[in-house]
């Protein structure tokens, strides 16, 4: 197991530690910095600016309304597949999720690269979740104490602190409708983002030469040392700009010939000179009888055109089921290596060749980055607050809903903390299933 992501989150917890004791013991800035258990909050308690956001009470009014549907559908959506992964987690083996990739840490998960993207979306989508929060608590008369942001080694939360009496004392649709608006902010804004992204990754003009996708271990593509996205335009002479030129160059070879594999890597010539291997037996199936005798090079090629078409199909569905599996590649996209979607993956991480993909003006591709992880990180924190897990405004909205039937039926209000206790204790019990299991297989 790869454990090299350790030593620099133990020396982050070290630096992080001796700023935490100094700021402590110093008592610098105690208006605006304070602590909760090992957490700083960055504070400020100037929140007026929560007052001017609220001044089109009706329509943000509507607005939380609805948001109060969309995070219930939401919670029961996000809950039954996490039931559904927890069952299939007693039955069906998988692989174990390596430490580090539990953790939402840009840099040390495997997943999530340390850019400016991440990092400024990260951040966004956190005051965005937070902003829906402290402007409906105005919307509905609760009224603000402060805001801030809330730090361990990084940013891993905002918040808005309102008056504790405030909250108690306001009508239970006033309470959902607050809880509800950091969930729904995210999920518009999530929607926003990715709405724009289909629409700009469909101007990326595709090249005019197919280019190496894959490269067969044990071949001889892989012992010349061809690279993955290598441009190719000739093969012994014969210009190449489609699948079938290849497939044309290479029928008139044979194993154990040796030919030349010209083209373009990273912007520079390159030319490779690879001794041909016979057909495998397990592709003979694939190809014409006249083909059968040709040489073969251990390379998957693929055409700039079909990558175009590829993310044609994902950002512009044909059916509503169409849009339901966009939805969930998108979803997975940053885990392409593992999802079988490589072809895709420059979405979420890479920059590809221009002569793969060409970038219709400057700065194209950062913001495609930007989009793509403002979408993610929003609707991935939307979804996860829909949770009815304590702590979370999902809990929080089922325990207020379940407080206001027990007093209207004539229960103590332990039975809703009681109900909300165990939901949330089944929900933390299938993620540490889910964590465990792959190591009892």
């Amino acid at each position: 197991m790869d454990m090299n992501w350790l030593i620099p989150v133990i020396a982050a917890l070290m630096v992080y530690a001796c700023i935490y004791y100094y700021l402590k013991t110093k008592k610098v800035l105690p208006h605006v910095i304070d602590f909760m258990g090992p957490c700083i909050l960055i504070k400020t308690e100037r929140v007026g600016i929560f007052d001017t956001l609220a001044r089109p009470k009706k329509l943000l009014y509507a607005y939380a309304s609805a948001g109060v549907i969309l995070t219930i559908l939401c919670g029961l959506c996000v809950t039954v597949m996490f039931l559904v992964s927890g069952l299939l987690s007693l039955t069906v083996p998988t692989e174990p999720i390596p430490p580090q990739d539990l953790l939402l840490i840009p840099g040390v998960n495997s997943y999530v690269p340390s850019t400016f993207a991440v990092w400024f979306s990260l951040v966004f989508a956190m005051v965005i979740h937070e902003a829906g929060h402290g402007i409906i608590s105005r919307v509905e008369h609760m009224r603000v104490k402060a805001t801030g942001l809330l730090t361990l080694i990084i940013p891993i939360g905002a918040f808005v602190e309102s008056y504790g009496e405030d909250v108690e004392n306001a009508r239970l649709g006033s309470k959902l409708r607050m809880f509800a608006a950091g969930i729904t902010n995210n999920i518009v804004i999530g929607t926003v983002c990715l709405v724009l992204l289909a629409a700009l990754l469909g101007l990326a003009v595709p090249g005019d030469h197919p280019y190496v996708y894959g490269v067969y271990s044990g071949y001889p593509a892989e012992e010349a040392g061809v690279p993955p996205g290598l441009i190719v335009t000739d093969i012994d002479g014969y210009a190449v700009y489609s699948l079938d030129d290849i497939t044309a160059a290479l029928a008139k070879t044979r194993p154990g010939q040796t030919v030349t594999l010209s083209g373009e890597y990273k912007g520079e010539a390159q030319s490779y000179d690879i001794m041909l291997a016979a057909v495998p037996d397990d592709l003979q199936s694939t190809i014409t009888a006249a083909d059968s005798d040709a040489g073969y090079l251990g390379i998957s090629f693929m055409e700039p055109e079909s990558l175009a078409g590829a993310v044609d199909m994902l950002t512009h569905p044909a059916s509503f089921a169409e849009a339901v599996g966009s939805f969930m590649t998108f979803l997975v996209l940053p885990l392409s290596s593992i999802m079988g979607m490589d072809v895709l993956s420059f979405i979420a991480a890479d920059t590809p060749d221009p002569a793969i993909l060409a970038a219709p003006f400057f700065g194209y591709w950062g913001l495609v980055h930007l989009l793509f992880w403002c979408a993610w990180l929003n609707l991935l924190l939307g979804i996860f607050n829909a949770l009815p897990l304590g702590g979370l405004d999902g809990g929080q909205m089922l325990r207020e809903s379940l407080r206001h039937l027990c007093r209207k039926v004539g229960w103590k209000e332990t039975r809703a903390y009681q109900i909300c206790g165990m939901v949330t204790y089944l929900l933390i019990l299938i993620v540490i299933l889910q964590i465990i299991m792959p190591y009892m297989w």
